[in-house]
């Protein structure tokens, strides 16, 4: 075997340096595109109308995350050997909805709350809903990013007067003002998971008094501890704060689902209830009340697919490393 002394190894040549935006500049325009975007849904949303067909188009052709994420997706959801048109096809209808999301969050922030209620189309599980609540102890609703969720927060609205929605600020404060003005409307009230601990020891005196917490589960936020479940072709990473609010207050978590129709209103679905047992054993790891709800998750990913809002890798198998 011949060895080489380091001071004989030639020196490679120089690399020149990538003229490639970097990932903060690239951060920075999508930031500033999406605050456009949702300015225009409150100023002007029959321009952004006129907008999405070449939005589209040009979100999935020359946005390479929005392509990865969204053909990684559709592979895992429709099937692993789906053609590349396919995915396109897929791709172009999840970014089409998203726009459809942003108009509908944009014109409703300016409507009254008897015009949000105008938007709901139906109720399906509503009476049974109506039914559990009679008896007491408050409810966790956990809801996906689906459909125009933020709308469909008018027919809870219908049945609960007291109403706390868990979210987490949003970066752009063109979207923070409008999603603000819309819960205003509705009599919402707010609870922001980066006030920490705090917050959720709040939610869980509100479900002693019977009130309702509203927290969305189908995707889990930096630094939130979270399970891995299995979900269509792979698994989705869901938070696990729903499932200790539950234990701390006895709550129910209860699985509620809005997806938008053809004519651009609102359905709502309202599962069973998950009781959730404090004592419960591990399956593979995994809380049996966690599971049901991945179980409820999938169900409506399965039969609106393209109403999922999700740019981003949503399967841990597809997560870039």
């Amino acid at each position: 075997m011949k060895f080489i002394a380091i001071d004989q190894i030639p020196t490679p040549p120089a690399v020149p340096r990538s003229t490639a935006p970097s990932p903060k500049f690239r951060h920075a325009v999508a930031g500033f595109w999406l605050k456009s975007l949702f300015h225009l849904a409150r100023s002007a949303p029959w321009l952004l109308r006129a907008m999405k067909r070449p939005g589209v188009w040009g979100t999935v052709r020359f946005s390479h995350k929005v392509r990865r994420a969204t053909f990684a997706n559709a592979r895992r959801i429709l099937g692993a050997d789906l053609p590349a048109a396919r995915c396109e096809a897929f791709a172009k209808a999840v970014v089409g909805h998203f726009f459809d999301f942003v108009v509908d969050v944009g014109r409703s922030s300016a409507m009254t709350a008897a015009e949000l209620h105008g938007q709901i189309e139906s109720v399906e599980g509503r009476d049974a809903y109506v039914a559990h609540r009679k008896t007491g102890g408050g409810a966790i609703i956990a809801t996906a990013h689906m459909g125009s969720f933020e709308v469909g927060l008018a027919a809870l609205v219908d049945v609960e007067p007291n109403i706390h929605v868990v979210f987490k600020r949003d970066v752009l404060d063109g979207f923070e003002s409008i999603r603000r003005a819309l819960r205003t409307t509705l009599g919402v009230k707010e609870a922001a998971i980066d006030d920490g601990w705090e917050t959720w020891m709040r939610l869980r005196d509100a479900l002693e008094n019977d009130q309702v917490v509203v927290v969305q589960v189908d995707r889990a936020m930096p630094g939130q501890k979270a399970q891995a479940v299995p979900m269509l072709g792979g698994h989705v990473l869901l938070p696990l704060g729903p499932v200790r609010l539950a234990q701390i207050s006895g709550s129910p978590i209860v699985p509620v689902f809005t997806v938008r129709t053809a004519a651009g209103r609102c359905r709502v679905f309202a599962e069973a209830p998950i009781h959730v047992d404090p004592d419960a054993v591990l399956i593979d790891g995994v809380h049996p009340a966690l599971l049901q709800l991945g179980k409820a998750i999938e169900k409506y990913v399965a039969a609106y697919p393209e109403q999922w809002l999700v740019l981003n890798p949503a399967f841990v198998e597809d997560a870039t490393p």
